[in-house]
């Protein structure tokens, strides 16, 4: 797959980039390199290999997340930049 300069400046325009002359031209060799190598894998021979789900044998080590005893409300409440007595006060995100 060969990715367009047609192509490159679109995407820029859909992620609201702006690029130079120079960046569009890098963009395109840099993404068609990417897409020649994706290629090469998909030439790869993975008959009888079993899928991964992480390289390393890692497994999570965290707590459960069990129900604790709640936060004083002046102790949540004490660094807010911005507060009621009861409640954090934030900006308004909907008319």
């Amino acid at each position: 797959m060969n990715v367009s300069r047609e192509e490159v400046i679109k995407v820029a325009e859909l992620a609201r980039l702006k690029l130079r002359e120079e960046e569009i031209d890098k963009f395109q060799r840099d993404l068609n390199s990417c897409f020649n190598y994706f290629d090469q894998l998909r030439q790869v021979n993975t008959e009888g290999v079993e899928p991964l789900h992480h390289l390393l044998n890692l497994r999570n080590v965290t707590e459960a997340d069990e129900p604790g005893e709640c936060l004083p409300r002046e102790v949540a409440l004490r660094d807010a930049p911005d507060r009621t007595e009861e409640f954090f006060r934030m900006p308004r995100v909907i008319d």
